[in-house]
């Protein structure tokens, strides 16, 4: 006998409150890398920029939504199903986008890399069929809290590595400041 979807959806509190509190730090850590990195952003370097910043934010947007959506005390399962099935839905749609932007950046520069293809396109198409498959599943009454957990974590995972990748071509894109010339005092 299972438990009712209720109180199975309340077993996974601690984790999705979890899950969307570290999703909303690194939004806005994002903010801040951003920020300090905008000097290095120019109109040529724009697409690639944003190659790898917009899938970034995404998907940790997409984690918040997610763990948002979880935690909406007395949801029943068809409704959880259907909220979760429309995130996956309107993720595979941005996808389209992440990989145009994706496609630009590798035609004008030449510089994607196939693990960014895998970490930006590959795996969040698997991770949002996922979601679109597990929200099928909860709208169904089947209950795959599980495997909503794995994609979940796996989606944020992703997200992480490519706030790394982004923050190391910040590095990389950081022209060197000239010595500074010293003065020389008069006795």
């Amino acid at each position: 006998m299972t438990q009712p979807f209720e109180a199975a959806l309340a077993a996974w509190h601690d984790f999705y409150l979890l899950v969307g509190t570290g999703a909303f730090t690194l939004i806005g850590l994002m903010f801040v890398a951003v920020t300090f990195g905008a000097h290095l952003m120019t109109e040529k370097n724009l697409v690639i920029a944003r190659a790898f910043l917009d899938p970034t934010v995404i998907h940790f947007v997409q984690v918040l939504v997610i763990s948002g959506i979880a935690l909406v005390p007395g949801m029943g399962h068809g409704l959880f199903g259907g909220l979760l099935t429309a995130v996956g839905v309107l993720s595979l749609l941005v996808l389209v986008k992440v990989h145009q932007g994706f496609q630009t950046a590798q035609d004008q520069y030449n510089d994607m890399e196939l693990a960014d293809w895998v970490s930006g396109f590959i795996i969040p198409l698997v991770v949002y069929i996922g979601f679109v498959g597990c929200g099928m599943a909860f709208w169904m009454g089947q209950m795959a809290f599980s495997v909503l957990a794995v994609l979940t974590i796996l989606i944020l995972l992703v997200s992480i590595y490519s706030a790394w990748e982004l923050i190391l071509w910040f590095a990389i894109m950081r022209k060197p400041k000239a010595p500074r010339k010293r003065r020389v005092k008069r006795q």
